[in-house]
């Protein structure tokens, strides 16, 4: 038997069970979709399901939006695919900061929850039964994704990828987030372990969201 990534370093740690956002999912596959490319990331492909799975440890976010859910579970997915409402001005953005304004524009609309535990296989019929469990603070491992070689000790925040996953078994054409080297007035969501070049993976201390 495996071990899960997310789990394979062991220590202390804090999950709760999740659900994922069925409903955000069949609208952005559904509804009419914008032309969002981010780096080399052609974010419209939404043809098949398998862009929307949630495999385990990758980033889980949830939507930004007011009220509560009535049963209490967080509605949460890993993915940009046929993401909707990114203004025309940030879309037709020129120059080098073109990426970095649509990728702030997406995290704007989203909040952290943390790593996902198990995966998830999304389906046309949503199913609660499948022990969606997501790590929310504590030690877990995870690849690095992003450009640069982390090193013990570093403050991460999160993005959203300009490049198509690395990882095996995921999406050719899945459009996600990963970790990157925190700068100022960036979110905190954890702290390097370990030293880790790019496509390699890397042991994080995960802690509550707070402002550097």
């Amino acid at each position: 038997m495996s071990v899960p990534l997310a789990r394979r370093l062991a220590g202390p740690s804090f999950s709760l069970n999740v659900r994922y956002d069925q409903a955000w999912m069949t609208k952005r596959r559904e509804q009419a979709r914008q032309d969002l490319k981010i780096g080399e990331c052609k974010c419209d492909f939404v043809s098949e399901y398998e862009v929307f799975d949630v495999a385990e440890g990758e980033i889980l976010v949830s939507k930004q939006a007011p009220g509560r859910i009535s049963d209490g579970y967080a509605r949460v997915f890993s993915t940009i695919n046929g993401w909707q409402g990114v203004p025309l001005k940030t879309r037709q953005a020129s120059g080098e900061n073109s990426d970095a304004l649509k990728k702030a524009f997406i995290k704007s609309k989203c909040k952290f929850i943390g790593i996902a535990v198990t995966g998830h296989k999304t389906e046309k019929i949503a199913k609660f039964d499948q022990g969606f469990v997501a790590c929310i603070s504590g030690i877990v491992t995870v690849m690095n994704e992003g450009p640069e070689t982390l090193h013990p000790g570093a403050l991460l925040t999160w993005e959203v990828c300009d490049k198509y996953p690395i990882q095996h078994g995921i999406h050719a054409r899945k459009v996600r987030f990963r970790f990157a080297k925190a700068k100022d007035g960036d979110e905190i969501v954890g702290k390097v372990l370990s030293y880790s070049k790019k496509g390699s993976t890397v042991d994080i201390l995960l802690h509550p969201v707070k402002s550097r």
